[in-house]
């Protein structure tokens, strides 16, 4: 007998046999398993009502709030396909994206529906007010619960969602996540980051970033809480770090650097395992994480892999973070990594030769909606192409160098800016460094860093440079190091590299 593999038959499971656990706790309030199968069930009544039918997109506009993640669990129950929008997209990202998606019914927070409201207005696509100013709740106990089962005619090769990689409206990029590939996901995160019954997990990821790398189901699947602080300040994660019993974290280098803040150590009370990936965390921040009392996992992955899919666990040679801040071997069920040469053939396993990371497996998305060319380049071959340049070290762990893009060439040498942002890391002061090529005259490249500082720190940018001097070639060193108050960052907190290149030029004019 063969039944679709979808996420959507553990999260049954857990709605039926976890009615007594807490499911969602957020502002001071608790909202049980029972209650939140009830919610699910009167909101996939309402989502069908409002003209949502099996295999048609419901658009979700929200910060991380339990409407939100309720959204995660009725939609494709009542067959449907969620689409969720990063709020943090600027305006016309998201009214163009809301076109793009081709939505039949929107879910929208109402503190973002003065930014979308009136083009779903005029593509005639209903509107369900969600969020703490909404009363969903109340709204939802006078509609009629629909029975919570496995869609009838669902095909586990068809969208479960669709995520979009970045708000751009020149090549729009929703990947397609299929039932099958939210299920390996999810048996990837219960197996690798130990999900049980009990578990306390913290939404510090947007949910529309990845389904919060797939955080949305899989806690719930495991019978585990949701803990929403609200919004994503360091502050606030902190407190709940401290005080909600965490036991579980997905983060970014971005959002995890302000938490190992040297000038304000924080020991937390119980062990949190902890999932770090989106950029490559640099060993010194590994370093104080697992000082405070985080179990770090390292990943890698792409909205396109469904998110994460390899990993380095924390017992991994003793917990040496120069192991663990490389980006591991696949998952369980993460498929196939290679890195491979030009001519397509894979790189030796010796640290230092560089190839493009391709991937193929059961994470890996079905496609881009409405983009076929793009999902031709992006799948050539039956393999992935990252476009991220890596090595594979002779334990057969992948380490990522840079982006395609990103290597630099400089007097005839291929330079990775990663090894440059390594050392800079390597000083006490340095909270956060990007390295990027400039161009002082044509056909002459250098690489210029950018770097904030701990609070408190007075070091200056020839220091830094200096400190850089032992520890890589004449020509690796940059040429200039620019001290910084913010980096620019997306929305999903990876760093606008391109921004960066724009501003070294402005300053050698």
């Amino acid at each position: 007998m063969k039944t679709p593999l979808t996420p959507l038959e553990p999260v049954l499971r857990a709605l039926h046999i976890h009615k007594k656990r807490p499911a969602i706790e957020s502002g001071g309030q608790t909202l049980g398993f029972a209650e939140l199968a009830d919610r699910t069930a009167r909101l996939v009544t309402l989502l069908r009502d409002r003209g949502l039918i099996p295999g048609s997109h419901a658009l979700l506009v929200s910060p991380n709030t339990p409407d939100a993640l309720l959204a995660f669990h009725a939609v494709p129950l009542a067959g449907g396909v969620i689409v969720p929008l990063n709020p943090a997209f600027s305006d016309e990202a998201l009214n163009f994206l809301a076109v793009h998606a081709d939505p039949v019914v929107a879910l929208v927070d109402t503190a973002c529906l003065s930014r979308v409201g009136e083009r779903l207005s005029e593509l005639g696509v209903p509107v369900i007010e969600i969020g703490d100013a909404s009363d969903l709740g109340a709204r939802l106990s006078a509609v009629s619960p629909s029975s919570l089962e496995v869609p009838p005619t669902l095909d586990e090769d068809s969208p479960i969602s669709i995520n979009y990689t970045s708000g751009t409206t020149s090549d729009p990029k929703g990947v397609m996540v299929t039932h099958r590939n939210a299920y390996v996901n999810l048996s990837n995160l219960l197996y690798h980051l130990n999900l049980r019954p009990g578990s306390v997990y913290l939404h510090a990821l947007p949910l529309a970033h990845g389904n919060g790398w797939g955080s949305a189901w899989a806690v719930t699947a495991a019978g585990g809480t949701h803990v929403m602080p609200g919004n994503d300040d360091p502050r606030e994660l902190r407190q709940a770090l401290l005080t909600r019993g965490i036991t579980h974290l997905f983060a970014s280098p971005a959002i995890l650097t302000p938490l190992a803040d040297s000038a304000a150590p924080m020991t937390l009370p119980r062990p949190v395992r902890l999932l770090v990936a989106g950029t490559p965390p640099p060993p010194r921040l590994l370093e104080g994480l697992q000082a405070q009392g985080f179990q770090v996992l390292h990943g890698y992955g792409l909205t396109e892999t469904n998110a994460v899919m390899t990993v380095t666990e924390p017992d991994s040679e003793g917990g040496d973070t120069r192991v663990l801040s490389r980006q591991g071997h696949p998952m369980m069920f993460g498929g196939q990594v290679r890195v491979v040469a030009e001519d397509g053939q894979p790189v030796p396993a010796d640290g230092f030769t560089p190839g493009e990371i391709v991937i193929r497996g059961n994470q890996v998305m079905k496609g881009y909606y409405r983009n076929r060319a793009a999902t031709r380049r992006a799948l050539e071959g039956g393999w992935l192409h990252t476009g991220d340049l890596a090595v594979v070290h002779p334990d057969g762990r992948v380490d990522i160098l840079d982006r395609a893009g990103d290597l630099l060439t400089i007097g005839g040498q291929s330079v990775s800016s990663a090894q440059i942002e390594a050392v800079l890391y390597r000083h006490p002061s340095v909270r956060e460094a990007v390295v990027v090529a400039a161009h002082p005259q044509p056909g002459q490249t250098c690489a210029v860093a950018f770097v904030t500082l701990h609070p408190g720190a007075g070091v200056r940018g020839e220091e830094l440079r200096g400190f850089c001097t032992p520890h890589l070639p004449g020509y690796a060193l940059p040429s200039a190091v620019h001290l910084v108050a913010e980096l620019p960052k997306t929305a999903s907190g990876k760093v606008l590299k391109h921004v960066l290149r724009a501003q070294a030029r402005e300053k050698q004019v």
